[in-house]
């Protein structure tokens, strides 16, 4: 069976993970990452908060507060690198 498959070369390979990554540390992907980690902690915490706006309140402010903390440190530290 082995004589089947034929294996791909590294540089297709290296074009698909080049792609993949570009995909996986694109902004959009990050802020979509991060609402989903802030609605999951806001799920957590569910039987802590007293009502849905308090529920609400607390996602949007942990987005905010996540979204933030990758704008200021992720993004500025890796736009100082590039230049």
């Amino acid at each position: 069976m082995r004589f089947l498959y034929k294996r791909p070369r590294m540089e297709q390979i290296k074009e698909e993970l080049d792609t993949v990554m570009d995909v996986m540390v694109s902004d959009v992907f990050v802020y979509l990452d991060l609402f989903v980690f802030s609605f999951i902690f806001t799920f957590l915490l569910s039987p802590i908060l007293q009502s849905l706006a308090l529920s609400v309140l607390f996602c949007l402010g942990t987005y905010s507060l996540f979204s933030c903390v990758y704008f200021f440190v992720i993004t500025r530290k890796e736009k100082k690198i590039k230049l």
